[in-house]
């Protein structure tokens, strides 16, 4: 006999799957979000993002997508499944403060964060990483910022990067960047750094552990347009242990929000500054050592 949880089958369930599809007419959104009005004629775009579960143990009755994405010309809407509900964000593309997409082999996940400080998290499955990059770049376009807002000279760009230049466990931030120079040819190196190892502020029982269970700082590199910060980093700034890092992200800050840059010492880590930038209410960390020009680069930035 069949098992009545999977024995009727619908075009949802049939094309789902770990990755990301496009919505083109009401008969593909989700049923759990066919009450929301879609101006498909009007949309730039609608993605549907898939529940993380295997598909073995997805059924027909399931409601299986996550996040549905809606952006037209003037905002990006979320809507996310919260139990047999869901829940809405809407934001317009000028009070985006900053874009973070980072990629952990299959774990991946778009995070943005607006003027007003609220957060819109998203995970997805890796494998759609450019479908992903794509709605940034789109999301980036339609917020039109076109004239920076500049009150001092930029840094000054910096000579290619070559492949070994941050040490060969590194080459992933290397080439993470030269594909971004090759995309967007306005993109300038300013500053970057390779891995360091790490002391404790403690002695004692900490600096023990330091010795065995290692503390890095990981790699960043950092470049500007006429209009946008970027940073390119691994998904945690510190991790412990001597396990491979093989994740990286990508954060984008448009210049003309951006109205500080604080630097504090690391709490816990000595050599290490945390910068603070500042868009309205928003607020983005990024660890660099003390020592680097990253810190006096992400402090001209502002």
């Amino acid at each position: 006999m069949a098992d009545p949880m999977t024995a009727v089958s619908t075009a949802e369930y049939d094309a789902f799957g770990p990755w990301i599809d496009e919505v083109a007419s009401v008969d593909e959104v989700p049923r759990m979000y066919r009450s929301y009005p879609i101006d498909f004629a009007s949309a730039r775009t609608v993605l549907k993002f898939p529940r993380d579960i295997p598909r073995r143990e997805a059924n027909a009755q399931m409601d299986l997508y996550d996040h549905l994405l809606v952006v037209t010309d003037e905002r990006l809407t979320v809507l996310s499944r919260a139990g047999d509900r869901f829940t809405e964000v809407s934001v317009p593309h000028d009070q985006v403060a900053a874009i973070t997409d980072w990629v952990n082999l299959l774990d991946a996940r778009l995070v943005i964060r607006t003027l007003a400080g609220d957060v819109v998290s998203v995970a997805y499955n890796g494998s759609s990483n450019d479908t992903v990059v794509k709605l940034v770049d789109l999301l980036r376009g339609l917020a039109n910022r076109t004239v920076p807002r500049r009150t001092h000279p930029e840094p000054a760009a910096l000579p290619p990067l070559g492949l070994d230049d941050l040490g060969r466990k590194d080459a992933l931030m290397v080439t993470t960047f030269r594909e971004l120079a090759r995309r967007e040819p306005g993109v300038r190196l300013v500053a970057a750094h390779g891995r360091t190892v790490l002391t404790s502020r403690r002695g004692g029982v900490a600096r023990l552990l330091d010795l065995i269970v290692p503390p890095t700082l990981h790699a960043c590199v950092l470049a500007l347009s006429d209009t946008e910060l970027q940073i390119i980093s691994r998904r945690e700034w510190i991790v412990r242990g001597g396990a491979p890092v093989v994740s990286r992200a990508r954060t984008v800050i448009a210049l003309d929000v951006l109205t500080g840059a604080d630097v504090a010492d690391h709490p816990r880590y000595l050599g290490v500054s945390v910068v603070t930038l500042s868009a309205g209410s928003a607020r983005v960390e990024v660890l660099v050592p003390s020592d680097s020009p990253a810190r006096a680069a992400l402090l001209a930035a502002k």
